[in-house]
């Protein structure tokens, strides 16, 4: 019975070997290049991070993964368009709760001196106590005197904790000023606790673009481009969940993958995991269950539909009346759906149905920028080596056609469309996403 277990296959869950919505583990592909950069940022005491690349390049995982090969623990801050650097310090703080409170941390809390552990529970006890002052809806906690941001490297230094802030290129200019001090405070902090570091994550085109920090800090803050996923990368993830779940995906299967992933890995993810869940394959299979085509294309139309609201916000976002710009936004994005090809520089758009001199071009510049942005719904994606734009997810073309579909349709109406009608017309072309999806992308 032994010796027959050993030939026994390791189960694992769907869930756990593809990931669309969390850092990969099972699957994750090794970046060598990206890696090794931040293994030296993260062997310099007091050096600083910055992590900044296009939505999706999987920024995330490859520093989640990092650090838990060196065993080093992390909490992470996510933010958003109206987060505050008091937000984000109040949330480390909360993060940290664990490590100072937890009997199952007692071995860590034996490291930490009774003092500073006092300081912190003082530091809570304040936070408990502080009024929670009321603006219309809006709930704001206070930030107590006592919690400084010296006094969160402290806390964190004394743990050894890494801080993760993710997204701060979404909070606005201003916050993100505040944070350069608040870097300069754990370069300073390290010479105490050499653990202590913040990593900032960013999904724009500079690393100054999610951070401004001082000139001094020049040389105390490695600056790390993430890039997107190429195809083998991409292959790698389908490679690796099919060999852990026991599944065979036909070779059209894996070109198809790669192809509407547009080198993104959260895709590549969604829909592996639509193929296998539609299949019925919850966890690793007794014996190898081998998929077509025909999966493929039920995974495609589940991920469209399942995803419809959220291009539906990303689309409006974009759109959105500001300061009478709402034709810039909608000229550019009509000027892709109706090429044929998927990359445009902004002369190409700026030239669009022949109009050279509605909006000019430095105009059409300016605009196809701020769609590049987290305010703009990161619909557009810049590529700095050939100068060219591109939707940020190839469903996006498919989505954004089909709104300007549905909205030309009705304005030839003259009537407002109640909500139940519109989203009959929204599944009618629905239906007719595959076609357009063919059509964005071709296998290089």
């Amino acid at each position: 019975m032994c010796i027959l277990n050993l030939f026994k296959r390791h189960k694992y869950n769907l869930a756990d070997v593809f990931t669309p919505s969390t850092a990969a583990v099972l699957t994750y592909v090794k970046r060598p290049d990206v890696y090794k950069q931040i293994d030296k940022a993260i062997m310099i005491p007091g050096m600083q991070l910055i992590l900044y690349g296009h939505s999706g390049s999987g920024k995330t995982t490859i520093i989640q993964n990092s650090l838990r090969s060196k065993n080093i623990k992390f909490i992470s801050t996510n933010c958003m368009l109206n987060t505050t650097i008091a937000d984000i310090i109040l949330d480390a703080f909360d993060k940290l709760n664990p490590f100072y409170t937890t009997e199952s941390t007692s071995k860590t809390s034996e490291k930490i001196s009774a003092e500073l552990k006092a300081s912190y529970m003082n530091v809570e006890s304040a936070i408990k106590s502080e009024l929670v002052a009321e603006n219309g809806e809006k709930r704001q906690r206070a930030l107590p005197l006592q919690l400084t941001p010296q006094r969160l490297a402290e806390f964190l230094g004394a743990s050894k904790v890494v801080w993760i802030i993710e997204d701060f290129h979404k909070v606005n200019e201003e916050e993100r000023k505040k944070l350069s001090q608040i870097l300069k405070v754990f370069v300073d902090t390290a010479i105490k606790y050499k653990e202590v570091k913040i990593i900032a994550i960013g999904a724009v085109g500079t690393a100054r673009d999610v951070v401004n920090y001082d000139s001094e800090l020049a040389n105390r803050v490695s600056e790390i481009f993430v890039p997107l996923l190429n195809t083998e990368e991409l292959e790698e993830i389908v490679k690796k969940g099919e060999k852990l779940l026991n599944v065979d995906f036909c070779n059209e299967i894996h070109s198809n993958i790669v192809k509407y992933s547009n080198s993104l890995a959260a895709i590549c993810h969604h829909l592996c995991f639509s193929v296998c869940y539609n299949n019925k394959i919850e966890k690793t299979q007794k014996t190898k269950k081998k998929l077509d085509n025909k999966n493929l294309s039920d995974a495609v139309t589940d991920y469209l539909k399942q995803n419809s609201d959220s291009f539906k916000e990303i689309l409006d976002r974009a759109l959105k009346y500001r300061d009478g710009n709402f034709d810039e936004t909608k000229f550019i994005l009509k000027a892709f759906c109706q090429q044929n090809k998927d990359e445009l520089t902004y002369n190409e758009v700026s030239v669009y149905g022949g109009n050279k001199k509605r909006f000019g071009k430095e105009n059409v510049k300016k605009y196809l920028g701020l769609l590049t942005t987290a305010e703009y719904g990161e619909i557009l994606r810049f590529d700095a080596n050939s100068g060219k734009y591109s939707f940020s997810n190839p469903f996006f073309k498919a989505f954004t056609i089909m709104m300007f579909t549905i909205e030309e349709k009705n304005q030839q109406t003259s009537k407002t469309i109640p909500i139940e009608v519109f989203n009959s017309q929204l599944n009618e072309v629905l239906k007719l996403y595959l076609k357009e999806i063919e059509n964005i992308r071709k296998i290089k």
